[in-house]
């Protein structure tokens, strides 16, 4: 609600303790225990970026509650350029924005983030927490948005960025700072892992972190309402947070990595995971 990191862990870790004496095997050691991935580890973020650009289409009035996309499969709109929608569960026809974040249909992204081009889009992601500084009090790394100034930008690239993917990079640290600010309705927190500062000897409380409001997406009618119900949708495809106790808003990703291999004769992109959420 505030900012305040509750808990960030970082893996493979390394013992406190021996950091000093053993510094140069943690620092050979080729899993890299020493980098700090949760705040300096860059990673595509895949479909769990929809929701920004869901933000986006919502606000600037392109969106409504009943607006659709046909997905057919296949977005053909670029003759040399036809990517394709995984299709987890919705099928053919139309969709609109709450079951395209649910079933996280390509489709419909790939058509809004065209339309609304990756100069708006980016601008809604910047505001929500990605590719921008936290305001943790510790080094972190700054991540890249897909933009019209990339070396290697084209049109399809921009309709790419618009489902996580390009040459979109962010931290961990960030996606949670983001779906904190969907969580609190579009209100961005400066994000800190200190919570007070004390007395050592008194225990007295001798300065308190006081909440930092860094950026306003302004909610405009039902914008942070739909893409939570889209959240929402997400979490009761999975059967373990579908059965959870709670209500869990989220969104997962399975970005694609450069790295491949070969099922026969076909090429094959390995994935990374990613997934953000919030609860009640």
């Amino acid at each position: 609600k505030n900012g305040g990191v509750l808990a960030a862990s970082n893996y493979p870790s390394f013992d406190q303790n021996l950091y000093a004496a053993q510094y140069n095997e943690y620092s050979a050691d080729e899993n890299m225990p020493l980098f700090n991935r949760a705040l300096q580890g860059l990673y595509t973020p895949g479909s769990t970026y929809k929701p920004s650009v869901a933000v986006a289409g919502l606000d600037t009035g392109l969106l409504n509650r009943n607006s659709t996309v046909n997905c057919t499969r296949v977005y053909t709109y670029y003759k040399d350029y036809r990517p394709r929608c995984a299709q987890h569960g919705h099928g053919n026809g139309p969709i609109d924005v709450v079951n395209a974040i649910k079933w996280s249909c390509n489709i419909f992204f790939y058509d809004v983030g065209r339309r609304l081009t990756s100069d708006v889009y980016d601008a809604y992601a910047y505001k929500l927490g990605l590719g921008q500084r936290t305001g943790v009090e510790v080094s972190e790394a700054l991540g890249h948005l897909t933009t019209k100034n990339d070396s290697n930008y084209t049109e399809s690239l921009d309709i790419q960025a618009a489902i996580g993917q390009g040459n979109t990079a962010v931290t961990p640290i960030q996606l949670a700072t983001y779906a904190a600010t969907l969580a609190n309705r579009g209100t961005r927190y400066r994000t800190h892992f200190v919570k007070a500062i004390l007395d050592t000897n008194t225990g007295e409380t001798l300065e308190e972190t006081q909440p930092e409001v860094m950026d306003v997406v302004e909610d405009k009618g039902e914008t942070f309402d739909l893409v939570r119900e889209g959240m929402k949708g997400v979490a009761q495809t999975i059967p373990a947070l579908a059965a959870y106790p709670y209500t869990i808003a989220c969104k997962t990703g399975s970005p694609q990595r450069s790295e491949g291999y070969y099922v026969g004769s076909t090429y094959k992109h390995y994935t990374n995971a990613a997934m953000i959420a919030y609860g009640p």
